[in-house]
């Protein structure tokens, strides 16, 4: 080879460790970024992704075992659940389901530590400041009160506003609105349903416990709604938490008889003449 081959040679070079060292670099920042992410689940799938193309096909095989242990754990744990959840979870896809022909219903079905949430959205359901549902609502409100129909769980209709005051000729606060919005939608569960009344009850809660920030126009919108909460079990039947409380016996109070006093009979006395 001649000395002008080898010299262009040797100054190429250089190209294969700086290759080198721009790879490592991309890896470097690769993992800083995976490192740096909040969100656990996308930081696992970015180490998986990392471990693959570092390990090839063990690091597959492992993750593959893993996935499928994973599996079999939730399987296990869905058949240890409390009769109770799967009742909540069979009520929601009911629900979920009669909801699907609907468009933009303003219903959404969440679990929560109180039971089975059914949330109708304040902005869909009601005009602003008033208690009166929306007729072309009624529909969706049907389409839940079928799956409820044959329940004997104890119903509960939640208010809840946000926190701009209210003053009107009908609601003097935001407390009246709430109730008043859950009243309408016991009154038309009640008129539309076969649950019994003595099944229902109502609450409302005004401004005081919101579920997003009132600063914001989205965030006041969230906290405007009436909830129906479906608790898993009977247990808020006050009849059976609290004992039945009979009447007290009153003791019947009988006169006092007194025995009838005979008058005493004295002997006649005859002196001797």
């Amino acid at each position: 080879m001649s000395e002008e081959g080898a010299a262009h040679e040797s100054s190429e070079r250089w190209l294969i460790s700086y290759a080198d060292f721009i790879t490592l670099m991309f890896a470097l920042f690769v993992v800083l970024y995976s490192v740096s992410m909040k969100d656990a689940a996308s930081k696992n799938k970015a180490y998986k992704s990392i471990d693959k193309n570092i390990a090839g096909k063990k690091a597959e095989e492992k993750y593959a075992a893993e996935e499928k242990a994973a599996a079999e754990k939730a399987v296990k744990a869905a058949e240890k659940e409390s009769p109770q959840a799967r009742a909540m979870a069979q009520l929601k896809q009911q629900i979920a389901a009669n909801l699907q022909k609907f468009n933009k219903p303003g219903i959404t079905v969440t679990t929560d530590a109180r039971g089975l949430v059914i949330s109708l959205s304040a902005v869909s359901f009601f005009a602003s400041g008033d208690a009166t549902i929306e007729q072309e609502k009624l529909p969706e409100l049907d389409a839940v009160i079928q799956v409820l129909n044959p329940l004997h769980n104890q119903i509960r209709v939640e208010g809840f506003t946000d926190s701009n005051p209210i003053s009107n000729q009908r609601f003097t606060d935001n407390w009246d609105l709430s109730a008043a919005r859950a009243g309408s939608v016991l009154r038309y569960v009640i008129d539309h349903s076969l649950i019994p009344p003595e099944h229902l009850s109502i609450a409302g809660y005004g401004p005081y416990r919101p579920i997003a920030d009132n600063s914001t126009e989205a965030g006041r919108s969230l906290n405007r709604h009436v909830d129906i909460v479906v608790p898993p079990t009977l247990d808020s039947d006050p009849k059976q938490i609290l004992p039945e409380v009979k009447p007290e016996a009153k003791s019947e109070i009988k006169p006092e008889i007194k025995p009838e006093l005979k008058p005493e009979i004295k002997p006649e006395v005859k002196h001797a003449r």
